[in-house]
């Protein structure tokens, strides 16, 4: 099997933005009165905000939500990659690999924080989550994105930090690669993660490297 093809994930996988949007939930929380975890934060803010509402009665989710948007959004400046995230892209790309990345992050938001560290010029296509009626693990996104770069799925690898990346992986017949950074331990259960049965697990970006080179030998 060859790879010519590999998606991105954006959020946790390339960016450490997860850690952003708990800073942002943190001071917005702050904002309403209330000091809560980091790994509760994690745990109850970041999905699901129709459920978090019914948990949390005394918080203003619409409100909470919007501030930590506007967090992330005045920090993108100061947004970290991944160790070596920047690197493994450029070389995937000398190496001629078509890279696309599908988020479920809005277009303004990517589209910044790919232009801070100057990735967006690495990529033939990037859908966000505002070009798509149904987010991960529904396959639209990725259905647009091989029609837009003219590839197959078998030849493509989607590379993500959470199980919903792996789930649409193996429903469009794609090389699955899950990311499990330690700095993503306070997001995920590993286990969990590791239960979706991806074809390859890697803790750090440049590992993907070798990944590649091993399926195209």
């Amino acid at each position: 099997m060859r790879i010519k093809n590999i998606i991105f994930d954006w959020d946790g996988t390339l960016s450490m933005t997860l850690h952003l949007w708990v800073a942002g939930y943190r001071q917005a929380l702050q904002h309403q009165g209330h000091t809560i975890l980091d790994s509760i934060i994690a745990r109850d803010f970041f999905y699901e905000h129709d459920k978090g509402q019914l948990n949390y009665p005394d918080i203003n989710f619409e409100t909470l939500v919007d501030d930590a948007r506007a967090h992330v959004f005045s920090h993108l400046d100061d947004l970290p990659l991944y160790e070596g995230a920047k690197e493994t892209v450029e070389i995937l790309h000398e190496q001629g690999i078509k890279l696309a990345l599908v988020s479920s992050s809005g277009r303004r938001l990517l589209e910044k924080g790919l232009a801070v560290h100057g990735l967006d010029q690495y990529f033939l296509s990037v859908i966000s989550g505002d070009d798509v009626t149904k987010h991960k693990p529904h396959p639209e996104a990725f259905n647009q994105t091989f029609e837009r770069i003219g590839v197959v799925p078998e030849e493509t690898l989607i590379i993500g930090d959470a199980k919903t990346d792996i789930i649409v992986g193996k429903a469009t017949n794609t090389v699955t690669c899950l990311f499990t950074p330690e700095d993503n331990r306070m997001f995920y259960d590993f286990d969990v993660l590791r239960a979706t049965e991806p074809d390859h697990i890697i803790s750090t970006p440049k590992e993907l490297l070798d990944v590649v080179a091993t399926l195209n030998q």
